[in-house]
């Protein structure tokens, strides 16, 4: 009797379970996705995870995760050792909680403009580590790249977003917020900009 009364209980509880998730499952997919299309962010969604910023900001720039698709960052992030030429060194929880962050945010998993186009920029070339290998940040930065030579300070300053976009902590590269660095060898050049 006592095995009869629990399997009936699960039973009841398997049942509404499903019951539940049948529901949600039925009555409102055209919500999700119209919420989907809806929350697109003209940029790239902003870095609002203190821990990324105080763990990775420390260094660098706090580039958002959805200017490269997860498989990037998980390349990253076995790389810690050498990560582009420097030892990171974080606790085990540090790294899978960076790690998750970043893949969940990843280019692929948000709905941002610069994040789409960066993913129909790869197509299928190699996945690339550095944001200013993609293709796409190529194309828009074409201009400066052309005239850019070897110099690590050169390199440096190509690759920290906010030398040139004012608001790029905010996640907004918008061509009309830029502001080249004086220091930097394109500050007088009159290119025209395809951001």
């Amino acid at each position: 009797m006592k095995n009869l009364l629990t399997l009936s209980k699960l039973l009841l509880i398997l049942t509404m379970t499903t019951f539940s998730l049948t529901l949600y499952a039925d009555g409102d997919e055209e919500g999700i996705f119209k919420r989907w299309i809806e929350s697109k962010n003209a940029g790239v969604s902003a870095v609002k995870f203190r821990q990324y910023n105080d763990l990775c900001g420390s260094c660098h720039f706090s580039y958002q995760p959805g200017l490269l698709p997860a498989l990037s960052w998980e390349s990253i992030m076995n790389q810690l050792d050498n990560h582009f030429g420097q030892a990171v060194t974080m606790t085990n929880v540090e790294t899978r909680t960076m790690r998750r962050y970043l893949l969940d945010n990843s280019a692929g998993h948000v709905n941002d403009d610069i994040s789409h186009k960066i993913l129909q920029s790869l197509k299928y070339n190699p996945i690339p580590v550095r944001i200013t290998k993609t293709p796409y940040f190529m194309y828009k930065h074409d201009a400066l790249n052309n005239k850019e030579n070897s110099t690590t300070a050169n390199t440096q300053t190509i690759g920290q977003c906010d030398n040139c976009h004012q608001d790029a902590n905010q996640g907004n590269y918008n061509k009309h917020k830029i502001q080249l660095p004086k220091q930097s060898q394109w500050h007088s050049y009159p290119a025209e900009l395809k951001m």
